[in-house]
């Protein structure tokens, strides 16, 4: 075991922070998507800290990039650039929002009563869909290959319009008021996520265009 003394802003490195947000970040959905499949509610007990946990990473993060800003040495030792940091430190407020709607909704399933939905159904169905394009945007921070960020987005954009659609039904549904609420704030929070995770690949395709920007001014020197 290594101890990290996380006083030393270049010692934790960026992408670090990022995966252990993101890890969180699955997990708890995961587990909310076992809680809807019949699973117990003591999975998902601990959201207060597991989000807790991300808001902690996430300034973690504004604090490496502010001092990253600063020091050439700090940027130097976290292996990227100032304007990499910036983009850093979007991309954790991108999940760190994420986390915000997953805690919303573990909330939800805490506080009110679970009305019966469908795994195979909008919006249960989004979740899988909404785990795969996050998942191939971690990928993408590192090999940041456009076209498979452009499709993660497309289908983040797709899942979106469905569940835009999808509330607009409830709004004119005769269900129980209880049971239109609930479903209509979960789906709500899961179109946000998608929102947050488009926004996060948009960055990456930022990120993208600056480093070959920058490579073409190293070569004309």
């Amino acid at each position: 075991m290594r101890m990290v003394c996380l006083m030393n802003s270049g010692e934790m490195p960026l992408y670090a922070s990022l995966n252990r947000m993101y890890s969180q970040l699955i997990s708890l959905m995961r587990d909310i998507l076992a809680v809807f499949d019949g699973g117990g509610l003591e999975l998902i007990e601990d959201v207060a800290e597991r989000e807790a946990d991300v808001d902690a990473m996430l300034y973690l993060v504004e604090r490496q990039v502010r001092v990253a800003l600063d020091s050439h040495l700090v940027a130097s030792s976290l292996k990227v650039s100032r304007h990499q940091a910036l983009e850093y430190s979007n991309l954790a407020k991108s999940l760190e929002r994420m986390m915000d709607h997953a805690f919303q909704i573990g909330n939800y399933l805490l506080e009110f009563e679970m009305p019966k939905l469908s795994l195979e159904s909008i919006p249960l169905s989004v979740i899988p869909r909404w785990l795969d394009a996050l998942k191939e945007l971690m990928i993408n921070i590192r090999t940041r290959e456009s076209p498979r960020i452009e499709a993660a987005r497309n289908e983040l954009k797709q899942s979106q319009k469905v569940l835009e659609s999808h509330e607009e039904i409830l709004m004119k549904s005769n269900k129980k008021a209880g049971t239109i609420l609930f479903e209509f704030k979960l789906s709500e929070s899961l179109r946000r996520q998608c929102a947050y995770a488009s926004d996060f690949g948009e960055i990456l395709l930022n990120l993208k265009v600056n480093d070959e920007m920058s490579s073409r001014r190293i070569n004309e020197e």
